[in-house]
């Protein structure tokens, strides 16, 4: 697997500073996925699992998952997207 996904939250407005953030990228797909777990779909649950992305989802968010690597959190985030313009 690879590219560049964010992982999000409803109602999580880190999440949404981020997705500010992406205003002029298309090259990162935006997931959002709903603030309890327990109302996640089946296929949210596995493209969590499957990107290794659950547990961390659990804790917190958001999530930039980049080719396999994870940066977790708004600051990180805004930090890797100052670096990578």
């Amino acid at each position: 697997m690879d590219g560049k996904i964010l992982f999000s939250l409803e109602n999580c407005v880190k999440c949404m500073q981020t997705k500010e953030l992406l205003t002029d990228r298309d090259d990162i797909r935006i997931v959002t996925y709903p603030h309890e777990i327990s109302d996640w779909t089946n296929e949210q649950l596995n493209e969590a699992k499957s990107h290794d992305v659950f547990d961390d989802l659990t804790i917190t968010a958001p999530i930039l998952w980049i080719d396999g690597r994870k940066t977790i959190g708004y600051l990180r985030i805004r930090k890797w997207f100052q670096d990578n313009k």
